[in-house]
């Protein structure tokens, strides 16, 4: 009888209502920061997110080494601060990626107040590890000296170079050889102090908090704004190496592989772009899935690989695009074939309506696993707005592909896909 029982239970659950997921609100904390709360009592348990306009792409943060002066800051000599994070068992974080840097801490409700104070005191640390800084120095010059036989690394590399072509576009600096790192507090702590200062910030918090709890919690955090960013704080990109620039055919030679890796690619289409639905339909089809175009093709059918997709950078500006993988050396010349030759029936021929219903699918199914958190849905909301993207772009993105026709899929994919503008670039043996 427990099993009718239990059947009868997860019926009952499965056809009960779901709870909707949190929403995101929004206020001003003052004129140049912006506070979010994604509120959501279920858990006793508070995140706090705080990001600052300033990225490793901007060229005041190259002069400054404010990316050091941000992530470092929590490193005093003595430990103190990382040691009052490990007595609140909060794991703090602090990142600077492309266009934003970000300090982020969570901990149960009961002990927010020290967590924002901890946050304070590392936003106003003037003690770094000096020490600890100099090893950062010397590991960065180690680590570029290893990446001659990084296969991953030589190949992003090369597809950099052929796609940038002014050795100062960030998107190409990021694959040069690093500058010495700034090693002085004085002049890190500087730094971070005019980093954080700039408008365009914002304070987020997600769980167990009111509206009006966020609003107290908001004050006083960071200092004042600054009255406007300098200049020099947006990145520079240049333009683009065209298509019939590049060349078509180049090769790695590197030291003792007993493989050979492949990458056919092209600049990436940027999310901004009217394409972009298509784009999502057609990368999944071909590379985005275990049982994709390619997959099937190089691995499934003759056994030629064990891994293979595709994979961009980029945002709202070009990155890279292609589909990569890798077999024995004995049989390079047997996967290049099949690579060109599934690129070349998905350019001519298209998918089916099979394949983008699966697509859509996916797409769509997607998003709920987003959404299961408080911290998902400001972390979506925070990166949205950190690209002057409308709330909610990620998730119309999706929308708009799932209205497309599979006559629209296919007329993005013979224009996107056209191998006049993919090049090939092979790691080989030397």
């Amino acid at each position: 009888m427990a099993l009718p029982a239990l059947l009868l239970a997860a019926a009952t659950a499965i056809g009960a209502p779901v709870e909707p997921a949190p929403t995101v609100s929004t206020w001003a904390v003052d004129a140049g920061t912006e506070g979010v709360l994604v509120e959501d009592h279920r858990a006793p348990v508070v995140a706090v997110r705080v990001e600052f306009p300033v990225g490793t792409w901007s060229p005041w943060t190259r002069a400054h080494h404010s990316a050091e002066a941000f992530t470092a800051q929590d490193d005093d000599p003595a430990r103190a601060l990382r040691k009052r994070a490990d007595a609140l068992g909060v794991e703090l974080y602090l990142g600077m990626g492309d266009r934003g840097a970000r300090i982020y801490g969570q901990c149960l409700k009961r002990d927010l107040d020290a967590l924002l104070k901890l946050l304070r005191d590392v936003l106003a640390n003037t003690r770094y590890d000096e020490r600890d800084l100099k090893r950062r120095d010397r590991a960065r010059s180690i680590q570029w000296k290893a990446n001659d036989t990084d296969v991953n690394f030589r190949l992003g590399q090369a597809a950099a170079r052929a796609l940038f072509k002014d050795v100062q576009d960030p998107r190409r600096r990021e694959w040069e050889k690093p500058e010495r790192i700034e090693t002085k507090s004085a002049a890190l702590a500087a730094a971070r102090d005019e980093l954080i200062r700039f408008p365009g910030r914002r304070i987020g918090f997600a769980g167990d908090m009111s509206a009006d709890e966020a609003r107290r919690a908001a004050e006083g955090l960071l200092p004042p704004p600054a009255g406007e960013a300098p200049a020099d704080l947006a990145p520079v990109l240049g333009p683009l190496v065209p298509a019939a620039e590049r060349p078509k055919d180049a090769e790695i030679r590197m030291r003792k592989l007993s493989q050979v890796y492949f990458a056919y690619g092209r600049d990436s289409l940027p999310w901004i772009d009217p394409r972009r639905p298509a784009f999502l339909v057609a990368n999944h089809v071909l590379g985005g899935h275990f049982y994709s175009r390619l997959y099937t093709a190089l691995r499934h059918e003759g056994g030629d690989t064990y891994g293979v997709g595709t994979r961009e950078t980029g945002d709202v500006a070009p990155g890279t695009y292609g589909a990569s993988t890798f077999t024995r050396a004995a049989n390079a010349a047997r996967i290049e074939a099949k690579l060109r030759e599934t690129m070349r029936v998905f350019h001519e021929k298209g998918i089916t309506e099979e394949e983008r219903l699966a697509a859509i699918g996916n797409l769509t199914g997607r998003r709920a696993f987003a959404r299961q958190s408080p911290e998902q849905i400001l972390g979506r909301y925070m990166d949205e707005r950190r690209f002057d993207l409308a709330p909610g772009y990620f998730d119309a993105l999706v929308d708009r592909a799932s209205k497309l026709t599979l006559d629209e899929v296919n007329a993005f994919i013979r224009d996107f896909y056209d191998p006049a503008q993919f090049s090939m670039i092979r790691a080989v043996p030397k």
